[in-house]
């Protein structure tokens, strides 16, 4: 029994290595930086389905598309930065500090397609907007040692973590407008999230 046990404990301790080498030093930031990147990803498409909802017509799924890709470009920008060497930082800091702009450029792109009539969709649209706003302003502070920080037009928010974040937004999108449309379709547009540990496990970032 205690051979059996040593060798339980010997297996263990080889699977915490390899998902700390997985990890690395980056997981404190990069993996909520993620977190953060990939529950505004859905949000701003789920504006785009709401509009779409609303007026009967198809999803913009080019806009779908670009939003998708700038998402995933930031992540990728993030964990590069993470990894570069002290003479590679300053460079990618740049090149991330641009992708972060162009991310948030998507949301006024968003509200210039999903233009509706209804007002209490409208009004739906705009809550949700604001509070995509606010995981914006939560972005930069997560990365550590890059400077010059990219200048947003957008609308001050007050950051909210995530949890509360998806907390708000599901609120808000389940709330009725009195549109059947709209609202027989909203309940399935609501944000989920794993676990930070879950995601490292599973290989999956959201």
């Amino acid at each position: 029994m205690q051979q059996k046990s040593s060798f339980q404990k010997a297996i263990v301790a080889l699977m915490l290595c390899g998902v700390m080498t997985f990890v690395g030093c980056t997981a404190s930031w990069v993996n909520t930086f993620d977190t953060v990147i990939s529950v505004a990803a859905p949000a701003l498409t789920g504006i785009l389905d709401v509009a779409a909802l609303a007026d009967g017509k198809p999803v913009d799924a080019a806009l779908v598309t670009k939003i998708n890709a700038d998402a995933a470009a930031v992540e990728t920008l993030a964990k590069d930065f993470a990894n570069a060497s002290s003479s590679a930082g300053p460079g990618l800091c740049s090149q991330l500090q641009v992708g972060i702009t162009t991310y948030e450029s998507d949301l006024p792109l968003v509200l210039q397609v999903a233009q509706v009539s209804d007002p209490n969709t409208e009004a739906k649209i705009e809550a949700l907007s604001a509070l995509i706003v606010s995981t914006f302003n939560s972005i930069e502070p997560l990365i550590p040692n890059c400077a010059a920080p990219a200048k947003t037009t957008l609308a001050v928010a007050v950051p909210l973590s995530v949890k509360n974040f998806v907390n708000d937004y599901n609120a808000e999108m389940v709330k009725p407008t009195g549109n059947p449309q709209v609202d027989a379709g909203t309940a399935k547009l609501k944000l989920h999230t794993k676990s930070t540990f879950m995601r490292v496990v599973t290989f999956s970032w959201l």
